[in-house]
């Protein structure tokens, strides 16, 4: 049995450290069956495939010799067995069924079963890191925020009725399970109000390690929306974060005394409002005023005695979209896998994806954020007015100086999101969740499109300072300069070569502030 168990840690162990090198052998088997059945491979890809073939041999034996039940790890892997067979038919070539079968175009077995082996593998790896199917339930954690820890247990106690007058009708309308548990409370520093991208770094580490698949946090002080006007809940359907205020809920007017968390107004409007924004992250639009249903209005109502529900048409939509609900995750992945669930999850959240970098105006953010624009700008300047750099950009080609962009764009952005922890959450978890990744790749995304924006803002500027502002005799009197006369197509090059530079000290000096960044990327709604 002490053996058994030996051989079985061994086994796992061995599968953990061959997965990533044996899915990127099966990737490049997979584009040279490619290459073999539209275009025909050389003498040296030949070789490849082989050593490629071999290697999968190897890998399968060591697993043999390894495995505790031998048998029955060859039965669960017959494929995999009759494709490690059938390629050694390929020395059999001169008989004359395979020639013809040659002459006749028609892809032979083992091209078929090279198919399957690399394609199994593949998918059989992207499987993997789609996570497993989630369960037909939605976990909940409220992350509470207060600015006075004597207020903790009256929080607490709101956020427990909260649960409990919500659960049913999230429950009957979504078709689904609804758990709800209190993650964590800490205390603010003070008092003044904040946008909801100041809780998402805490409420995202809260979702990777108590793995929920939604995180609401209550708080006690005001929200302001990216438009800088008070409101009572704002939600991120990217990132599944709820952010909810009682400043408003309990406020009677100014000068006036605020109500108790524990009254009939309070109570049954936080759950109108909390409902409203769940709505939201579910995929419900606003309906129209005149039209029943918890989507229809966010406007306090002082007789509300119980709590509302969605209409029959909003129910219908909910529990259509409650079975993708759920968030699948991914555990303890490597730096591979953990890029294909980034991928494979933005691919299942297209619209999430796009619809923040629309809002965002990414192209313009360098234009809020001083700091990188300058440590962009002020070098780019006085590179103009340096011969060298006239003489370097007139030396190289369109295409050097297209590809020296492009690289510098790429790194610059990488450089950013990773050197300020913009990517959530910040620390490193061993789990992260189908939103998070999403959020992820709108973040990276929205970073790459700010160093295009600014590659664009310092490139027309050293445009302007070329035709307007640069001598034009000057240019011909420096004698590093042997070209006679300099094209419009030289002033280009030439201006996309310094903003280049300009992008990289940009992202190199200038550096961002992670949370005025992160408001400015639209991943909570604008307004109410």
């Amino acid at each position: 049995m002490r053996e058994n168990r030996k051989r079985y840690r061994i086994f796992f162990k061995l599968e953990e450290h061959l997965e990533v090198p044996m899915f990127l052998l099966a990737i490049g088997w997979l584009i040279l069956f490619i290459i073999e059945i539209f275009r025909g491979l050389s003498p040296f890809q030949e070789k490849l495939i082989y050593l490629i073939w071999i290697l999968f041999i190897l890998e399968f034996l060591i697993k043999i010799i390894i495995a505790p039940r031998r048998s029955q790890f060859i039965k669960h892997n017959w494929i995999t067995v009759i494709s490690l067979i059938i390629p050694a038919l390929r020395v059999f070539r001169m008989f004359n069924a395979l020639r013809i079968l040659r002459t006749l175009r028609v892809i032979n077995s083992t091209k078929i079963i090279r198919a399957i082996t690399s394609g199994k593998r593949f998918f059989g790896a992207l499987d993997k890191a789609q996570g497993p199917q989630p369960n037909a339930e939605m976990d909940v954690g409220f992350l509470i925020a207060v600015k006075n820890l004597k207020e903790k247990k009256e929080m607490i106690a709101y956020a427990n009725q909260l649960a409990e007058d919500v659960k049913p009708e999230l429950e009957e309308s979504t078709g689904i399970k609804w758990n709800f548990v209190i993650s964590e409370t800490f205390k603010l520093d003070n008092d003044r109000s904040r946008n909801p991208s100041f809780f998402l770094d805490r409420a995202s580490m809260s979702m990777a390690e108590g793995n929920y698949d939604l995180v609401c946090v209550l708080t006690d002080i005001g929200l302001m929306s990216r438009r800088n006007v008070q409101v009572s809940a704002l939600s991120s359907s990217i990132a599944r974060i709820v952010a909810l205020s009682t400043r408003q809920t309990t406020s009677t007017g100014k000068n006036r005394e605020r109500l108790d968390l524990n009254s009939t107004f309070v109570r049954y409007n936080s759950a109108s409002l909390f409902l409203h924004q769940i709505g939201h992250i579910l995929g419900l639009n606003h309906s129209p005023a005149t039209e029943p249903g918890i989507m229809s209005s966010t406007k306090f109502d002082r007789s509300l005695s119980k709590v509302p529900s969605f209409s029959s048409k909003e129910k219908k939509v909910l529990k259509k979209k409650a079975k993708k609900a759920p968030d699948r995750e991914l555990r303890n992945g490597n730096d591979l896998e953990t890029f294909i669930f980034h991928i494979l999850m933005t691919f299942r959240h297209l619209g999430k994806f796009f619809w923040p970098l629309i809002r965002n105006k990414a192209l313009l953010l360098p234009l809020s954020l001083p700091g990188l624009a300058t440590a962009a700008v002020a070098p780019a300047i006085i590179l103009i007015f340096n011969a060298e750099i006239w003489d370097v950009g007139l030396g190289m080609t369109n295409g050097t100086a297209a590809f020296f962009a492009i690289i510098s764009i790429m790194l610059a952005s990488f450089y950013l999101v990773r050197v300020q922890s913009l990517f959530l959450p910040k620390r490193e978890k061993r789990i992260i969740t189908e939103h998070l990744a999403v959020a992820n790749t709108v973040i990276y995304f929205s970073i790459f499109l700010a160093c295009i924006g600014l590659f664009l803002m310092v490139g027309a500027l050293m445009m302007v300072i070329e035709l307007y502002v640069f001598p034009e005799d000057l240019m011909r009197t420096w004698p590093t300069l042997s070209k006679p006369e300099i094209l419009l197509e030289d002033k280009i090059r030439i201006a996309v070569f310094i903003s280049t530079v300009g992008v990289t000290t940009g992202a190199l000096a200038g550096g961002l502030e992670s949370r005025t960044i992160i408001q400015h990327l639209a991943l909570f709604r604008k307004n109410e």
